[in-house]
């Protein structure tokens, strides 16, 4: 009798051992890229509490685990929820609440979706973005003449796409008491015949900011939710915000005690309050981190508003202009160099790069675990590029700028200096990393565009063959971790996100396709079957 007690207590605790533990999500019959150090991959995933806790073989999971919600992936493909490493996603909320000018082939298309929209919205304001001359048969900029003269009641204020210049009506100069004597440093008020055209570039835009109707936090909030919703249905579950008003983080703060989940990693705008003022704003929380300043050194590209060494090619009285000078930049450095914040600086041209990296470097001294960041480092001259891995400093960049600039950067850059121009994987070997993103809205928010334009380097009609300076380009591999793991890095996220490992958030995305494997000419028609946020789905096709 005694034997046969003790041979039934072992055999239930045998039964008791064996008895699978509870996790509120499993995954299986998947291939899933975990994106770990070793680039390794399984078939199933645990999830509990929000976070991932076991990833392996399908039996082993099976066997381990059970939970209340149990998906069959269909042998689809899971990544880490996908990053991006540079947008503005405020500005984009809230654009898409207005004219859309995305596309436009013309001056006159632009101005026919000005009429229908002054139809179908009762307000005197026309305020939209995305117009683009170098998309247009007539590439110079437009003037406001026929703004003025079929739309004499409606004050105008049109951003190109990059958001780098303005094109707005008489009534709005008139308001923001733009004349031909205003100058403006580190911007321009383009003339024609002794008086503004309308257009306005990079600094001078702050003068019909100053004037134009600006939305409450109600209309931010409402666009933010929305927002969230289409980047959830491009598997993005956090975003770097670039430029952001205190008032804006502390919104975002509110807003993610409320309904939004989305995670965003918030840059602040530098400003003069802010200078002595950084330690007490940081914030880190599980979706918003706030420890970081973004500064502007120059323009855009496509507005010949980026600071160059040499001359425009197709303008040569004209290198660009830097909004911030190198003083400021250095400034700035210092300053966040003794508050332990993260400095990030939007340099587009090798100009701007080169005050840039120097001005960093002189306060970073050597190597470091900074992660101070070029925000876009387009156009770098080939002598500055071993300044980013001198000092660590991580080149933050958009694969799709080159894909969208290809037709005409090379009239901006000429035949020698476009070779320098978006050189993705030169870059990334200088610190063996390179976060990726979109800056949506000035691109589309797609990070499977991302993902294609890194690794494939043309257009979805595949132009040019063999790729925009193929040579530029990365692996796939290193497209993936670009969008994900790299991505968190550049946001010392890398221990919370950024992969599917035990430990981290389940933030995951599930595709209908392999995209280390599928033909390149699939990649672009990537369907998102699911997204999920902690384990919770926030999307699903």
């Amino acid at each position: 009798m005694m034997r046969n007690l003790l041979f039934l207590s072992l055999l239930m605790i045998t039964i008791g051992c064996n008895e699978p533990k509870q996790a509120d999500l499993i995954i299986h019959n998947a291939t899933i890229y975990t994106v770990d150090d070793a680039f390794s991959s399984a078939e199933a995933v645990a999830v509990k509490d929000g976070k991932i806790i076991a990833v392996g073989a399908e039996h082993e999971i099976l066997n381990a685990y059970t939970a209340s919600e149990i998906i069959d992936a269909r042998h689809g493909f899971v990544y880490p929820g996908f990053i991006d490493a540079h947008s503005h996603i405020l500005g984009y909320a809230i654009e898409k609440q207005r004219l859309d000018l995305v596309g436009t082939k013309s001056f006159d298309e632009v101005v026919s979706r000005i009429k229908a929209y002054t139809e179908s919205v009762e307000s005197k304001w026309v305020m939209g973005r995305g117009w683009d001359q170098n998309d247009w048969e007539e590439q110079t900029f437009p003037t406001n003449d026929t703004l003025q003269h079929l739309f004499p009641d409606h004050f105008i204020a049109l951003k190109r796409i990059d958001g780098h210049a303005y094109l707005v009506s008489n009534n709005v100069l008139e308001l923001a008491q733009i004349s031909q004597e205003t100058r403006v440093d580190g911007g321009k008020i383009l003339l024609a015949n002794g008086k503004p055209t309308g257009i306005l570039i990079d600094e001078a835009m702050r003068l019909v900011k100053a004037v134009v109707p600006q939305p409450d936090d109600r209309f931010k909030a409402a666009a933010l939710l929305s927002a969230q919703e289409h980047c959830f249905a491009t598997g993005l579950t956090s975003v770097c915000a670039g430029g952001l008003s205190v008032a804006d983080v502390q919104l975002l703060e509110r807003l993610h005690r409320a309904e939004l989940k989305i995670r965003i990693y918030a840059m602040y705008s530098a400003a003069p309050e802010l200078m002595d003022a950084m330690e007490k704003l940081s914030i880190k929380t599980e979706r918003l981190t706030a420890h970081s300043i973004k500064v502007y050194a120059d323009g855009a590209l496509g507005s010949r508003g980026a600071k160059l060494l040499e001359p425009y090619s197709d303008d040569t009285s004209n290198t660009g202009l830097m909004i911030s000078p190198k003083d400021s930049i250095s400034h700035w450095a210092k300053a966040c160099f003794e508050a332990g914040f993260q400095l990030n600086v939007h340099c587009i041209g090798d100009g701007a790069n080169r005050f840039t990296l120097d001005a960093m470097g002189e306060v970073l001294g050597g190597t470091n675990d900074r992660r101070w960041r070029i925000e876009h480092a387009q156009v770098v001259h080939p002598e500055d590029r071993s300044k980013f891995g001198a000092f660590n400093i991580l080149p933050s960049m958009q694969p799709t700028h080159a894909t969208s600039d290809m037709y005409w950067a090379e009239d901006r850059l000429g035949k020698e200096r476009i070779h320098h121009a978006y050189a993705l994987k030169s870059l990334m070997l200088e610190n063996g990393l390179i976060p990726l993103g979109t800056d949506f809205p000035v691109e589309g928010i797609s990070p499977i565009a991302t993902f294609f334009a890194a690794a494939v380097r043309t257009d979805r009609e595949g132009f040019p063959k063999g790729g925009f300076n193929a040579e530029e380009g990365l692996t796939r591999e290193e497209a993936l971790r670009g969008i994900t793991i790299w991505a968190a890095i550049a946001n010392f996220e890398d221990d919370s996100r950024g992969s599917v490992e035990v430990g981290k958030f389940a933030d995951l995305v599930l595709l209908d396709k392999d995209l280390l494997q599928c033909d390149k000419e699939a990649i672009l028609n990537t369907a998102i079957l699911k997204t999920w946020l902690n384990g919770e789905l926030v999307h699903e096709q």
